[in-house]
């Protein structure tokens, strides 16, 4: 505090000794605007506040938290700023708790998580971020990174949420120096956040998405802002990533399973994909809707090529929105599916559209008052884009709504405990806008509310059943947020089954998501060219899940497939303790691309390389992160060679690999050997 007014004054990177705030220019942390009596208020941390307590407190996952309460000296408005730091990671998270002290309501038009303003050098920093890749695939393919330069008079949004284009990512560069400053933000609803401001020293501003923002807020009433965390870097951007890795991984996401994760898995939605040509689908049947005798016969073929997860996708149920097994098809429910995938050591998956329902449905039939309004009408009636209701032909539930989501909450237990699930996938539209006037969130804005019933359920499932496995991922508007990662162990990294895309895919996300905890489909038939290296392409972390029909595949197809899951269960564990590095760059279709892993304190790691359509038939590639002073054993798994080389000239020259023909792979595990 400094007469009257709440600023920072320093935020300083350590470990280059480098000053990211400017003397003249300190950060007014926070703003909020609300309307008293119709008049519009603004208050930042230079509006004039007197300083009432602060206290520490420690949290779990390694957390501890100082919260500064504050009270305004012109409005009945009480801020209580709080700032989280770990005991292992250079990460801060912040957010902001408004209270009304007054006696009579205000309305809350704005509140920001973030008020930083940085100037780290004279020269302007470079902004990078992320389009949302999980949206519908577009731009296509995925995970382009998006750069600017922040200047005078220039100003950028990031705009995230559900039908947004961007992902809750950011990095600020220092330019002529390997010095980041990374953030992203716990928050799967809207929000934009803005960078830049028009002028010098570079101002990150924005949280709640203001437009038509109108939250309610009683006298002794309170409401915090979305989570924000920003951290300092030292290196490239693979070292950014290692940091949003490490910060999902001890800090915010749940534990992985401790036995053989990432899982190698089958999904039941390849027969849909062939639907005729699959001799499998019985005559009369619909192929999106398969029989219990299709589906045991699956079981059998997943289990005979290794896989470990069986996920029985779209399908089991009636109609969506009749959550419960069609008795015409599964006249014992899931008890026979459920037996023999357990008895065969796989896990059980299911896939839930709990979002959404068809019109003929017993919970659209009984609760229509149910539905999430847009001008009036059910969604996707006139709705300003395109949405998986839209897309299937189906209606969206308003989840802000208590009883719709309670009644959500009822029907994922009961299928949970009759299937006795080891995985829950869930689909389709779950935070949207609803304009209602008569459900029980905000009249005619749900924004907040259904972000925060999404939550909600998936707490429920989290603390209900602790064991099961949740994979995130929403059709048309996926979210790949710091919010969802605190609520799933994996997040599908998009709705794209071709190889090579899989591997810019992967290229992209790692820059958020730890490598075991972005799952990824492959369709065989998607892919052209040499199987292994379609194969290969996919087996980057995982959990990796086939989307072909094993019973569809000739025995050498088969065979080479047991092979490579053979490879993919030796090196799985590297994603989970290795640092990854992405050596080449992007994937590109006419060039060599690679990916490194590895684990310092094992001594152990695992190269992957690609020739695309590039002319050159060898290629060295520079590996990062090894000792200079060291030997390391390269095994060539698929030219069946091998070579002792020092670290020092894989880390200069790079190790050549030769691969004669395009669209074709080469897979090495490193091993240190001892010093030179």
């Amino acid at each position: 505090m400094r007469e009257g007014r709440f600023v920072c004054v320093s935020l300083g990177h350590n470990a280059l000794e480098r000053e990211w705030i400017h003397p003249s220019a300190p950060s007014e942390e926070f703003l909020v605007r609300f309307e008293d009596g119709g008049k519009d208020t603004t208050l930042t941390g230079g509006s004039g506040w007197r300083s009432v307590d602060a206290s520490q407190s420690s949290l779990a996952r390694g957390w501890k938290a100082t919260s500064i309460l504050l009270d305004s000296t012109t409005s009945p408005l009480r801020i209580t700023r709080h700032y989280a730091c770990h005991e292992r990671l250079p990460v801060i998270r912040q957010w902001t708790t408004v209270t009304n002290t007054g006696t009579r309501p205000l309305r809350i038009t704005r509140l920001d998580t973030f008020q930083l303003r940085v100037a780290p050098a004279p020269a302007p920093l470079e902004l990078r971020w992320l389009n949302n890749f999980g949206r519908a695939m577009i731009p296509s393919p995925g995970n382009p990174m998006q750069r600017r330069t922040i200047e005078e008079n220039a100003e950028q949004q990031i705009r995230t949420g559900p039908y947004s284009p961007d992902c809750a990512w950011f990095s600020l560069a220092v330019p002529e120096a390997e010095e980041l400053l990374i953030g992203g933000w716990e928050w799967s609803g809207p929000m934009v956040v803005s960078f830049g401001g028009g002028l010098e020293p570079c101002l990150i501003s924005g949280g709640l998405d203001a437009d038509r923002m109108s939250e309610p807020l009683a006298p002794g009433a309170s409401m915090a802002s979305p989570v924000g965390w920003y951290g300092f870097v030292k290196g490239d951007l693979d070292d950014a990533a290692a940091l949003s890795h490490a910060l999902v991984r001890e800090a915010l996401s749940p534990p992985l399973p401790e036995r053989d994760f990432p899982w190698a898995g089958y999904c039941t939605w390849a027969t849909a994909i062939d639907e005729k040509r699959n001799p499998h689908n019985e005559p009369g049947t619909h192929p999106w809707f398969p029989t219990e005798k299709n589906v045991l016969g699956q079981v059998e073929a997943a289990a005979a090529i290794g896989c470990e997860l069986f996920l029985w996708d779209f399908g089991w149920f009636p109609r969506i929105g009749d959550w419960w097994f069609d008795p015409a098809r599964f006249p014992q429910g899931s008890r026979r599916v459920s037996r023999a995938v357990h008895e065969r050591s796989m896990k059980l998956g299911l896939w839930f559209g709990f979002g959404n329902a068809d019109e003929p449905s017993r919970v659209v039939r009984e609760h229509p008052d149910w539905l999430a309004e847009y001008n009036g009408k059910p969604i996707p009636d006139d709705f300003f884009i395109r949405t998986a209701a839209s897309t299937w032909n189906t209606r969206i539930l308003c989840l802000a709504h208590r009883p719709a989501r309670e009644w959500v909450k009822d029907q994922l237990a009961r299928i949970i405990d009759e299937a006795e699930l080891d995985w829950l996938k869930h689909d389709f539209d779950l935070i949207t806008i609803c304009q209602s006037r008569t459900h029980t969130h905000t009249p005619g804005d749900s924004r907040m509310a259904s972000c925060e019933a999404f939550y909600e359920i998936m707490d429920f499932i989290r603390a209900r059943y602790p064991r099961l496995v949740c994979e995130q991922w929403m059709n048309d508007s996926a979210v790949p947020d710091y919010g969802v990662l605190q609520r799933h162990h994996v997040q599908l990294i998009g709705d794209a089954y071709e190889a090579f895309r899989l591997r810019q895919m992967v290229y992209g996300h790692l820059q958020i998501f730890p490598l075991d905890r972005q799952h990824r489909y492959l369709r065989i038939e998607d892919s052209a060219g040499d199987l292994s290296t379609v194969l290969q392409s996919s087996m980057i972390g995982g959990p990796w899940t086939l989307l072909s029909d094993p019973r569809l595949l000739t025995e050498e197809q088969r065979g080479r497939l047991v092979r490579e899951i053979g490879f993919y269960k030796r090196f799985r564990g590297l994603a989970a303790t290795g640092k990854v590095y992405r050596l080449i760059g992007r994937p590109h279709p006419r060039g060599w691309d690679a990916f490194q892993l590895w684990d310092e304190r094992r001594g152990e790691g695992v190269v992957y390389v690609f020739r695309n359509r590039h002319p050159a038939a060898a290629w060295p590639i520079r590996l990062k992160g090894l000792q200079r002073d060291a030997a390391y054993d390269a095994e060539y798994l698929r030219a069946r060679s091998s070579a002792r080389v020092a670290g020092s000239r894989l880390l200069d020259d790079g190790l050549r690999v030769e691969l004669p023909m395009p669209d074709t792979c080469e897979l090495i595990a490193l091993r240190r050997a001892a010093a030179c």
